[in-house]
This record gives structure tokens, sequence and C-alpha cells, in this order.
């Protein structure tokens, strides 16, 4: 089959993958950060107070291996669906908080659970099970979706809050969440291929099978080194997500500047998306991911060196949407080239696992810095220095041709 005639053949399934995707957790990340000035001015939070949020990160680290098990069993469509009924009921209750931060923790917490049945973790596995020679293309597709909406919905909320309010703008938020998830779910195919082997009736050697996977992959060099250099380079996470617009404004942008940055952020990672996802179908995965990960370590830089420069910031923020967006692509791509189907999702969500505890221990550390200077600066440059050496770890990833499927396709029987 040609490149593009893989797309033709599979458009239903890339159709459902690319509208989940922008109808789910991914959106949150663009969309979490435009409430956040509202808040603070409405309820005084202060930013230390406030970054805090980026620890409920860790609830995800529970809920993500389950997530990923349980697709892998069960499929894309009921995951799905249970996450489309219940992440917009989070944003309803962010909608009617009172300005206890408890609750705001709450809200973020059930964003978090309840969006990870909407996630890369859910959705990518129907990229991965249909696509082969056009799969980094179609992962473009898929996670470049997000990225259009992250494009166009930042100035949409901003209007909404300035002309309803912020609570007004959550409940929109809501019933986008629901419309485009009951419509991704709609697609999903009812045969999934990747659960050929998963619904089989369960057999005594089966059962003892499954738990030999997971450990398998934790013995993988390769996964760990994709979990630690991704690791690496997530840690300034909160940076593009509550934080960014907080960040923009402490480096002297105003509010209609700050959110032209988030879009230059946003329309840089539908670039970055599409630039990686059709370089990972051409040329080493390595070279790829180091290539598209090292640039945040010049827009963090930047940011904290050259505040108020509102041209350069600018820039600043399309380097990082540009890595953003290949960050979106890589996990899935090398955990589909390096692992069989049947652990695709739990395989990737582990990878994510990793990156959700560098966004937990990062916000940790940007909490202490703002509290010890108030001051963004000293946590840029320390997230310039890790995003450097997380990109130039995706070199050591085996040479194209070597450990091509380093968990076996059929494992023995126990």
């Amino acid at each position: 089959m040609s490149y593009l005639g893989e797309l033709r053949q599979n458009v239903r399934p890339l159709a459902a993958a690319a509208i989940g995707s922008a109808s789910g957790l991914t959106v949150a990340a663009y969309t979490t950060s435009i409430f956040s000035p509202y808040l603070i001015e409405r309820f005084h939070w202060s930013r230390a107070q406030f970054s805090l949020i980026g620890l409920t990160i860790l609830a995800a680290l529970v809920v993500m291996p389950i997530v990923g098990r349980l697709t892998d069993r069960f499929g894309v469509r009921p995951m799905a669906l249970a996450g489309t009924l219940l992440l917009p009921l989070a944003f309803i209750g962010y909608s009617v908080q009172d300005g206890r931060f408890g609750m705001f923790v709450l809200g973020s917490i059930g964003v978090l659970v309840f969006g990870s049945l909407t996630s890369p973790t859910v959705y990518t596995r129907l990229i991965a099970e249909n696509f082969v020679r056009a799969r980094g293309l179609a992962l473009f597709i898929v996670t470049g979706a997000p990225a259009l909406m992250g494009a166009i919905l930042p100035r949409v909320l901003i209007a909404v809050n300035d002309a309803w309010g912020w609570r007004v703008g959550y409940r929109v938020l809501a019933a986008y969440f629901l419309i485009g998830g009951l419509i991704a779910v709609a697609l999903v195919p009812k045969h999934e291929p990747g659960l050929d082997r998963a619904t089989r009736p369960v057999t005594r050697a089966s059962r003892v099978r499954q738990p030999g996977a997971a450990g398998e992959i934790l013995r993988t060099r390769t996964f760990w080194i994709i979990c630690t250099a991704m690791l690496l380079c997530a840690l300034p996470t909160q940076l593009h997500a509550a934080q960014m617009m907080v960040m923009l404004g402490a480096a002297g942008l105003a509010k209609t500047t700050a959110a032209n940055a988030v879009s230059a952020f946003a329309i840089g990672a539908l670039i970055g998306r599409g630039v990686c996802g059709l370089a990972l179908d051409r040329f080493a995965a390595r070279t790829v991911a180091a290539l598209s990960m090292v640039l945040p370590a010049l827009g963090y830089a930047t940011i904290a060196l050259v505040p108020g420069a509102v041209s350069a910031i600018t820039l600043a923020m399309l380097l990082v949407g540009l890595s953003y967006g290949a960050e979106n692509d890589l996990p899935a791509f090398l955990v589909a080239k390096y692992f069989r189907i049947q652990v695709f999702s739990s395989a990737l969500a582990l990878v994510f696992c990793g990156v959700l505890f560098a966004g937990a221990g990062g916000a940790a550390i940007l909490s202490l810095v703002l509290k010890l200077t108030d001051s963004f600066r000293p946590f840029l440059l320390l997230a310039s220095a890790t995003v450097l050496a997380g990109s130039l770890l995706f070199l050591a990833l085996p040479r194209e041709g070597r450990g091509a499927s380093l968990v076996p396709a059929d494992p023995a029987p126990a």
C-alpha cells in the first residue's frame, strides 16, 4: 500500500482520533492558562500558591497506567466515551467555585483524571494499530488538531470571559468538550485490529503472560532512555500550561499581547507536529527527536534574559510551541516503533507518567523559586538546561534497524 493510500484507507479511525484529541485533555493545556489571570485577580491567590496547582499532576500518575492497561484490554471506544461524559463535569465544577483554593485543586484533579480517558494514551492507539508507513503523518494530523484548536480557543475564551465572565467561559468549554467528544466516539470503528488477541478467550497461559509484558517493558533500556529524556524535557510543563499567561505577564507583556504569544505557541505546536511527523516517516527517529526537543532551551533562555521584548518573547514562545508539537508526536511514534500493539497503550502510559512526574516536580520547584525570588527567571534558566540535557539523551536510542521491536510480538506461554 502506498504512503497516502494507507491514509485514505483509514480515514475513519484517523478522523476519530483527530476529533477526539481536539476535544480532550490535550486542549486543556492550551485553555487552562487563559483563566489563570481572572482567577488570581478575583480570588487574590498568590502566584506561588497558584503554581502549586501543577502538583495535581500526581493524580494522573496513578490513573494513567490503569487507563493504558484498560485501553489495551477493551479498546478505545468505551474509554473515550467515559472520558467524554465525565470531563465536562470538571469544567462545570470550575465555573461554580467560590474562591476556596482546595475546590480549585479538586477541579484540576478531575480534569486530569477524567481527561486521561481522552488523552493520547487512548486515541493514538487508533493510529498505532492502523498505520505503519504513514504513521508519522497520521500522528501529525491527530496531534495537530488540538494545536489548531489551541490557536483559536484562547481568543474565543478571552472574548467570552471579558464579555460574560470567566464562569460562562468555563461552561462554554465544557460544552465544547462534550459535543466534540461524542462525535469522535461515534467515529471510532467497532472493530479494532489491535484487539484481536486481547479479545480472545482468556486462558490460564494468557493470565500468566499478561503481567510479564509490563515487566519486560520496564526492563528495556530503550524505554528508560525515552522516559528519562521526556522527563527532562517536560520539567517546564507548567510554563506552557497553567502558568503561561502569568509568566508572560511577569515578562512585561500586556494581556492582549500575551494572548498573541499564546497563539504563537499554539501555531508553533501545529507546525512542530507537522514537521516532526513527516520527518519521523523519513529520517532516523533519534535524530529527529533530539533536534525537535532542543528548541525550548533557546526559547526559555530568551524569555529569561530579555524581559519586555515583545517580538523576542513571541518568537521564543513559537520555539517552545514547535517543540511542544513534536513532544506530542514523539512518545506515540517511539512506543509504536519499539513495542507490540497489544501493550501500546500500557507502554505509552508509562512514558506519560514520566512526563507527568516531571510536570509535578517542575511545579514544586517553580513554586519554591517564586516564593524565594518572586521571579520566573531562575526557573526559566533551569528549564533551559534540563531541556538541553534531555534532547541530547535521545541520541542514545538504538540506530535505525536495531532493536526494532524490543517486546516480542508473540511471547511464549508460561
